[in-house]
């Protein structure tokens, strides 16, 4: 349902999920279509999702779309190789102490 394009396409799965179990129908209304369905969603997005961290390789690698693939591979592998070496050292010389305890968190005994 949440990749559907068309309001018909939309609709069948809507009515499949009901006959499957109708609390399953009710628990997505209520969290609201245009929270989670492509269809419903209020702002055109050109259909596709992709996170800061998709683009930012994306616009990385420009330069090296056009090499034959082991070339591009090969590009892509000292980018990262440079990116982890560079964030690595960055973080050696940090000296901050994490957050404290918060009170009734379950996770930090």
């Amino acid at each position: 349902m949440a990749k559907a394009y068309t309001q018909d396409e939309f609709d069948s799965l809507v009515e499949k999920v009901k006959k499957a179990d109708i609390r399953v129908k009710e628990y997505l209304e209520l969290a609201g279509y245009d929270k989670w369905a492509r269809l419903y969603e209020p702002v055109n997005r050109g259909w596709t999702m992709t996170s800061n961290i998709a683009e930012s390789i994306n616009s990385a690698l420009v330069s090296v779309r056009e090499l034959p693939i082991y070339d591009f591979l090969e590009e892509v592998r000292k980018m990262f190789g440079c990116w982890n070496c560079s964030n690595r050292k960055e973080a050696s010389h940090m000296y901050t102490t994490l957050e404290k305890k918060m009170p009734g968190d379950p996770y930090i005994e």
